[in-house]
């Protein structure tokens, strides 16, 4: 065997281990491996280097493979001599064993290698041994006779050589890419056995490199991939217009109006304060039920109440843009959270609401807090104006006066709001919302999905709550996009920045996802040994999920389960009883009552009586209009879901176009009883009668002389306490059309925009016409209404159910058509849907 002068190159060096491999194992690397010999004329020892450990390979993935009828060189009187000490700084000092003499006979090539045959075993471990190392890191060989050197002469042994080196450094490729030649190189300085001799084996011409090489099942070469790119909005206005729509209720002319009845309101209150200061009191007192009496008692709750109902208008408007802006906004960043976060509507009116704290809006996050800090300012104007007895013995009267730290205290609230709205008006002038037009309805939000290639992060999201899906924090982003492949096209959507587009095919007449060439690179997101993705619900989970009756009408908010509906109604009834018979049994409104407080009025216009009765009573009223103020939410948002889960279906109007959450309370009582959804107009205008609890409650009280008994009452003002009682009954009945019913329970909340995204994030919906390129609200309706005149029969109906995806027609539970042409209807639950 010829081999010339030898190049030693870098080997492994680890220790080998001992591994059965299949039948197809070549021989080669079946015995010990030794080093080849520098000198023919050894003493009968070799020495064999150790191999890195090594995971089992069949020889089908070798390059070259043995033939089986051919001879086994044998190697005979084979010896390395010690080099001389080197420092080395990559293998620790260790003792070299002595050399073990070694004698191999020529023998032919035995049967295949069963199952219990070692790949490759040793006797011992020692350890390499050369000849000698120059300064470069070369050894050097002398001459070699090929006739010599080669167990049959004329017989070229480089193929079984070449593959028992692929066999022994085969480690590199399965524990990751390799770097660059010159750098694995520098950083390994121990050289090769063999000698390149000319063959290519070590170069990078006709041999591909290890780098290149992907695991079975992969083509080692494929098209770039085609992935989303952001771009700058084109200069077609028309086709591609500006992402910068802000509802009215956001835009400066509206907030600008807010502001200035706020400041007219605060220079309102420093007028009283300041008058009453230097004056005796602002109006002499005339009476209970006097004009006056309306003026001082009831207009300040009024106007407060007015506010009150622009901020909700506000906060909601602020509430279904503010995700889409954030997702809009400058620079990359970690902002999927925000889909787990921001909420689309007020759940609750109780607390405040921080979250946009936590996605880098503190401003907005101040102008929530202060949203909610300004519903205190009803009962605060419920007590702003008390009776105070002014003069001599000569010269007398009660005259209304202002209480001053009230009034202090409602210029500060007031002065915190004008700076949350002039937030508002900032920060959406200078900065982009992202938006075409209102997300007001499921429409809008299928439009923003049409073409996105983030669908894929909520597989299995449909059957799982917000607390349990753990989706990986990405960098989304809303505007518009273009692809690699595509550079000259523009769409708009919600995409992830250098994500893989989604790519489908028509494969039986149904819509699937095709695999990404590169599904391999996102490791963290693919499992090789299952061929599948690692997601938090498998298919066949899933599949037995979506078909779940009890799965499917899981959830309903806490507050109208139905334990808690009966406890709701039950309350309701007994403090309603409770309250018409303390008012009416023995007349102590008409006759009142002793205040159990002091009644006189200070010098700073404060009567802890006065306060206590009009602040509480007030506070009280707030607080039962606040607690009903979720129930309408949710009964608005819900109506689409109800309509949904008619088994015969629904049309765009009454599902995906409803916008029930945007509209004001007396908008939504009308449309929804023009609609036939009385429950949802009931609701909405009981929502409108609780609002005139704090108002009455806290004017109705005041305290007077009573010269008959010579001492200081509670009087009411009968109009007024008449009105509330009866308003409260009804209010109190009202808890008993608020069951819900089965058409209104869902698999999981839908208060979020991940919680909306899991009922259609592979409904074919998203690649029907009317969501393709929408360019206003107007063009989508026109497409959607447009599709739909054909007839009763041609219309298209929409339901909520079992679908199939455009995932390779994999099952999923959300909103789709109800009929397709050539497909199976949706399949709708088999509970009864009252």
């Amino acid at each position: 065997m010829n081999l010339g002068d030898l190049n030693l190159r870098a080997v492994n060096t680890s220790r080998p281990q001992l591994i059965h491999s299949a039948s197809k194992q070549s021989i080669t690397v079946s015995e010990d491996y030794y080093s080849l010999p520098s000198d023919s004329s050894s003493d009968g020892h070799a020495v064999r280097y150790q191999t890195p450990l090594s995971q089992i390979r069949s020889a089908n993935a070798s390059p070259d493979v043995l033939p089986r009828d051919s001879g086994i060189a044998s190697i005979r009187n084979i010896q390395r001599s010690s080099p001389p000490p080197v420092a080395n700084q990559f293998l620790p000092p260790s003792p070299s064993p002595s050399p073990v003499p070694i004698s191999v006979a020529k023998r032919s090539l035995p049967a295949p290698v069963t199952n219990d045959t070692p790949a490759v075993k040793f006797r011992e471990t020692p350890k390499i041994q050369t000849s000698g190392l120059s300064r470069q890191g070369s050894t050097s060989h002398k001459p070699i006779d090929s006739e010599a050197s080669t167990t049959t002469p004329g017989f070229d042994d480089t193929p079984y050589i070449r593959f028992a080196i692929d066999q022994l450094t085969r480690d590199e490729e399965l524990l990751g890419p390799r770097k660059e030649r010159a750098a694995s190189e520098a950083s390994y300085p121990v050289d090769r056995i063999v000698p390149d001799e000319g063959l290519g084996y070590y170069g990078h011409g006709e041999r591909s490199t290890r780098h290149d090489r992907q695991p079975r099942g992969r083509q080692s070469e494929h098209a770039p991939d085609n992935v989303f790119l952001p771009v700058d909005p084109p200069d077609d206005a028309f086709r591609y217009p500006t992402l910068n729509f802000v509802p009215k209720s956001l835009q400066t002319l509206s907030v600008l109006g807010l502001i200035i009845i706020c400041i007219l309101m605060i220079a309102a209150l420093l007028f009283c304060n300041i008058w009453s200061t230097r004056h005796q009191g602002l109006w002499k007192y005339d009476g209970v039920g006097t004009s006056r009496y309306f003026l001082f008692q009831f207009l300040p709750q009024i106007f407060a109440t007015i506010i009150i109902f622009w901020i909700f208008i506000i906060q909601n408007a602020l509430l279904r843009v503010l995700p889409f802006s954030v997702l809009s906004g400058p620079g990359p960043r970690q902002n999927s959270d925000i889909f787990d976060d921001a909420l689309l509507f007020p759940s609750t009116f109780l607390m405040p609401i921080f979250y946009c704290f936590n996605h880098r809006e503190p401003a907005m996050g101040f102008c929530h807090l202060t949203f909610w800090l300004s519903l205190f300012t009803v009962p605060l104007q419920s007590a702003m104006f008390q009776t105070r007895y002014y003069g001599n013995e000569t010269n007398h009267a009660w005259a209304w006066t202002a209480v001053r730290p009230v009034g202090w205290l409602l210029v500060v609230i007031y002065a915190l709001l004008v700076v949350a709205l002039l937030l508002v008006v900032l920060r959406f002038r200078t900065r982009k919302t992202g938006l075409m037009w209102d997300p007001i309805s499921i429409a809008d939000i299928l439009v923003l999905f049409h073409r996105s290639n983030i669908l894929n992060d909520f597989e299995g999201s449909e059957v799982t709550t917000a607390k349990d899906a753990k989706r990986v924090s990405k960098s989304y982003r809303l505007g518009y996009w273009t692809t690699s492949n595509q550079r000259g096209e523009a769409f708009y959507a919600i995409g992830e920045d250098h994500a893989l587009v989604p790519r489908f095919a028509v494969e039986g007449g149904k819509m699937k996802a095709k695999a990404p060439a590169n599904s391999f690179a996102a490791g963290k997101e693919y499992d090789l040994e299952a061929q599948r993705s690692l997601k938090p619900e498998t298919s066949e989970s899933l599949q037995r999920k979506v078909h779940s009756p009890i799965l499917r009408y899981r959830w309903v908010p806490w507050f109208l389960k139905d334990s808690f509906v009966v406890a709701w109604i039950v309350i309701a009834i007994i403090l309603m009883l409770a309250f018409v018979i303390v008012s009416f049994v023995g007349h102590p409104v008409e006759r009142g009552f002793l205040p159990l407080l002091p009644a006189p009025t200070s010098s700073q216009g404060f009567s802890p009586a006065n306060f206590v009765y009009s602040f509480v009573p007030s506070l009280i009223g707030m607080i039962l209009f606040l607690l009903w103020q979720p129930i309408d939410a949710y009964f608005r948002a819900l109506q689409p879901f109800a309509n949904l889960s008619n088994t015969r279906g629904t049309t765009a109007e009454q599902s995906l176009l409803l916008d029930y959450p945007s509209r004001l309370p007396f908008e939504v009582t009308i449309k929804a009883a023009l609609a036939g959804h009385y429950k949802v107009a009931w609701i909405s205008f009981i929502t409108l009668l609780s609002s005139t609890f704090p108002i009455l409650a806290g004017g109705a009280f005041t305290a007077q002389f009573f010269p008959r008994t010579q001492d200081v009452r509670m009087a009411a003002c009968l109009p007024a306490y008449e009105a509330l009682v009866v308003f409260i009954i009804i209010y109190a009945l009202s808890f008993l059309i608020v069951w819900p019913t089965r058409k209104r329970h869902l698999p999981h909340n839908i208060l979020t925009l991940a919680d909306l995204v899991s009922f259609f994030y592979q409904s074919p919906l998203l690649d029907e016409d009317p969501f393709r390129e929408a360019r206003s609200k107007l063009d989508l309706v026109t497409r959607l209404i447009a599709s739909s005149s054909g007839g009763e029969k041609a219309r298209p109906k929409y339901a909520f159910g079992v679908y199939f995806g455009r995932d390779g027609g994999r099952e999923h539970l959300g909103i789709d058509r109800l009929q397709r042409p050539g497909s199976e209807d949706m399949l709708m639950p088999t509970r009864t849907v009252r």
